[in-house]
């Protein structure tokens, strides 16, 4: 009997070890990645691989509001489950001190659990086109750094970047972008890239990279292997590349493995159709149409040449499973299986969390891929291999141990003096001149003279006459500007022909996004159309017009009758003039500002190169020759 009940001990305490969750006693305890992952049930795994968002919720109503501060059901799933991280958006991040006090309060959820890894809590923090926090410092973007060519600026915007972050409580950002935006059709990408030139795109991005982690933050390079040649938005649809593995080992891959080799610690995939690398397809639950596996879902990509050739060991996460190139084709679980046995560690944004069914749905995704695991279907070592990765990596960065919130009104203090800084908006500015690109200007007109005869600026939006605005508050209180000087300043949507009277110098910007919008002969190309009637009148006139490109460059040519062509490389306007805001301003675009300042100075300069080739174009606005850069001036 003695030996009886000995067996069924010694065989119920392995069965423990195995099965049952540690007490919190045992989990204080343990100190290594190998520890923690050793008492981990297979659905704490599974949960430790996942990054949701929570960017809204359902009200009492019924109606979807941007998640801002914590609420009990939010709560009450960081405590259920030991995620990843949390990525957050814009609308999380409309305010500083509300910023903070959110990711605090998801922090101190999930630190409820005694011995859960702290989370990893991400932003995409790019500059320039995509930012998020409200308050913060927009920067000039990648391709500006790409026109200053110096990868100390790179390093610099990198460190600021991480400093603002870290003020907040953010510890990850989805930075830098490491695509060569060698295709001036790319929808999605544009001034995200550095350059067209993968040398170029390594040098900046490996310093950015460096400039994130000198202040602790963990940077992830995007999109593997390369998004930059695409003429498909993924968010939307499933782009196709048709690159040899050769090709893209001569072009894409070169920016990923520079910073591959300098210590890069994550990498995101990208949703993007490689056929002549990966020849594996499945049908589209969309079309039923056979589809080749995109990289995020591809082994061969992915552990064979990430991992094998390319001799990356750190963390690989997915780009978001709810974007249309993946969620159009492929059922969730699906997804999820695909994806880790192809080798992808956290699995980015899987199920809409919005409201209670959302919240519902994620824990049933958790249930249901963990089934998989114990039923032999994902392999229980893919997924302990990724559980490892991402412990170690929060390991590296002291996120093994108990969350501590500090004292946070003193956090709240620090961060409000830091996130969008007068010190910090300097060193912005500083860069957008910096990046500033003459290809055009006929007779040195630029500097302007500007002084009695009607100078006016001509603006896409409202938001970017408060833009021209500020920068002529600025040169004024730098007395840079005569006091006679007659400078006005109008919007497109509220532009006259009357407002062309008398005009001397006229400086108009365009802002196109796409191809689409330089064709005036469409509907998306009335202000290229607007432009080709303005730039004539303003000349018989006897005047004279710089055009300011300030969103994707490969404009440029089609203003080849303008006297001066800058190029500012992003056009984001402000909503409130930043001289007289309290506290940090809203979030701005430096650019325009700095466009308008150096072509309006008398010392004015511009000396950014460009680190694409700009397109000729057809007298529709159609891109022709991309392959040489264009000389305006011939």
């Amino acid at each position: 009997m003695k030996r009886k009940i000995s067996l069924f001990l010694a065989a119920l305490l392995l069965f423990g070890l195995c099965s049952f969750p540690a007490s919190a006693e045992d989990r204080s305890a343990l100190k290594t990645p190998e520890e923690m992952l050793e008492k981990m049930t297979t659905e704490e795994k599974i949960a430790q691989m996942l990054m949701p968002s929570f960017e809204t919720y359902i009200d009492e109503k019924g109606e979807q509001q941007s998640l801002t501060e914590m609420r009990p059901e939010i709560g009450e799933t960081l405590k259920k489950h030991g995620f990843a991280g949390v990525i957050y958006f814009a609308k999380n991040m409309a305010d500083t001190e509300q910023a903070l006090r959110l990711v605090d309060a998801m922090q101190s959820a999930n630190a409820e659990v005694e011995g859960r890894p702290q989370l990893l809590t991400a932003v995409d923090q790019e500059g320039g086109p995509v930012a998020r926090l409200g308050h913060g410092v927009q920067m000039p973007g990648n391709m500006a750094l790409g026109a200053i060519g110096d990868p100390e600026a790179a390093r610099q915007a990198g460190q600021l970047i991480g400093e603002e972050l870290s003020a907040v409580g953010l510890n990850y950002d989805a930075a830098p972008v490491m695509d060569v935006n060698s295709n001036p059709e790319n929808p999605v990408i544009g001034l995200r890239s550095f350059s067209d030139d993968p040398e170029l795109v390594a040098e900046l991005g490996k310093a950015l990279m460096q400039g994130l982690q000198s202040t602790g933050t963990i940077s992830t390079l995007k999109h593997f292997p390369g998004h930059g040649d695409t003429a498909t938005d993924s968010h939307t649809g499933l782009p196709r590349v048709e690159k040899s593995l050769e090709e893209l080992k001569a072009f894409e891959l070169v920016p990923f493995q520079a910073c591959i080799d300098a210590g890069a610690e994550a990498i995101m995939t990208a949703h993007i159709q490689y056929p002549l690398i990966e020849e594996q397809t499945a049908v589209s639950t969309d079309s039923g149409e056979e589809i080749n596996l995109p990289a995020t879902l591809s082994k061969t990509i992915l552990t064979d040449l990430l991992r094998g050739e390319m001799g990356f060991e750190g963390v690989i996460i997915s780009d978001a499973l709810n974007m249309g190139a993946i969620a159009q084709h492929f059922e969730p679980l699906t997804v999820a299986q695909m994806a880790i046995e192809a080798g992808v560690n956290i699995l980015l944004m899987p199920v809409n969390t919005s409201g209670p069914e959302g919240l519902a749905a994620l824990d049933q995704y958790i249930s249901d891929i963990a089934a998989l695991v114990d039923g032999g279907t994902i392999p229980a070592e893919r997924v302990d291999d990724s559980v490892l990765r991402i412990l170690k990596l929060k390991e590296k960065h002291s996120l093994l141990e108990a969350y501590d919130a500090g004292n946070l009104e003193e956090r709240v203090a620090a961060a409000l003096e830091t996130v969008g800084s007068k010190e910090h908006h300097a060193i912005e500015a500083e860069l957008a001149a910096r990046a500033l690109t003459l290809v055009k200007n006929d007779d040195n007109l630029l500097p302007l003279q500007p002084g009695e005869e009607k100078t006016l600026i001509l603006v896409p939006y409202d938001s970017e006459v408060q833009s021209a605005l500020y920068a002529l508050e600025t040169l004024q209180s730098e007395e840079k500007l005569p006091e006679e000087a007659d400078i006005q300043t109008v919007s497109y949507s509220d532009f006259s022909k009357a407002d062309l009277e008398d005009v001397k110098h006229l400086i108009v910007v365009s802002a196109i996004y796409g191809e689409r919008e330089m064709d005036p002969w469409t509907k998306d190309g009335a202000y290229s159309l607007l432009l080709d009637k303005v730039i004539p009148f303003v000349h018989e006139a006897g005047g004279d017009v710089t055009v300011v490109s300030a969103q994707l460059p490969y404009d440029a040519e089609r203003y080849r009758d303008a006297d001066a062509v800058v190029i500012a490389w992003y056009a984001k306007g402000m909503t409130e003039d930043p001289l007289t805001a309290e506290g940090a301003p809203l979030s701005y675009g430096p650019n325009l500002p700095a466009a308008l300042m150096q072509i309006l100075d008398r010392d004015g300069t511009f000396p950014g190169k460009l680190p694409v080739k700009l397109p000729n174009v057809d007298e529709d606005g159609h891109y022709t020759v991309t392959v040489e850069a264009t000389d305006l001036a011939a």
